[in-house]
């Protein structure tokens, strides 16, 4: 008599991301164990068979998404067969567009005169990066305010770094604010005579 030893079949998925953007492409690998010479993979998703019989399968998921894979071994003497890998479930998180745009305290202003511009983000994220510029020169500190006296044509706008998870358009240019600057008027007193 030959006694073959019980081979016990098991396999286990893992994936490129289980926290992905929308549309973005999931690739699920299977380690088997006991697969034998000729075994079969079943992927499923949300429990519907799906996919080819490969160690491999490549998606686009969608939020909530549970994926699995099933092996149907032929080793001898096989037990647990067919095997259930570990379920991964897919969260998947939307795709925003990042914006910003800036105002000024005051334009027209006279010369000398201190002007506040601030900057309004959209999707900004918990910890964006604030550039400003003045004639394209970066300036100023990482904050959605910015103060300086401004001299006639000069050209302030502030570029918005997103933390966002999934920015779409990241870096983000706000508009353009180009100062009319004049001078500060002399103001004279001319005595009337009798």
């Amino acid at each position: 008599m030959i006694v073959n030893p019980n081979q016990p079949v098991s396999i286990s998925i893992t994936s490129s991301g289980s926290t992905v953007c929308a549309g973005t492409t999931v690739t699920f690998n299977a380690f088997p164990i006991n697969q034998g010479t000729i075994p079969l993979y079943q992927w499923k998703v949300n429990g519907i068979n799906i996919g080819a019989n490969s160690t491999t399968y490549s998606y686009v998921p969608l939020n909530g998404d549970q994926v699995s894979c099933v092996l149907n071994s032929n080793a001898t003497c096989s037990t647990g067969n067919p095997a259930t890998s570990n379920g991964i479930t897919m969260t998947i998180n939307a795709n925003l567009s990042v914006s910003v745009n800036i105002t000024a305290s005051a334009n027209p202003v006279c010369s000398g005169i201190a002007v506040t511009y601030t900057a309004t983000p959209s999707n900004a994220g918990g910890s964006p990066v604030y550039q400003w510029k003045v004639n394209g020169g970066n300036t100023g500190a990482n904050s959605p305010v910015y103060s300086y006296n401004p001299v006639a044509g000069d050209q302030i706008f502030c570029i918005l770094s997103s933390s966002i998870a999934c920015p779409i358009g990241n870096p983000a240019t706000s508009n353009t604010i180009t100062m009319n600057v004049g001078a500060v008027p002399v103001v004279t007193f001319h005595p009337m005579f009798r």
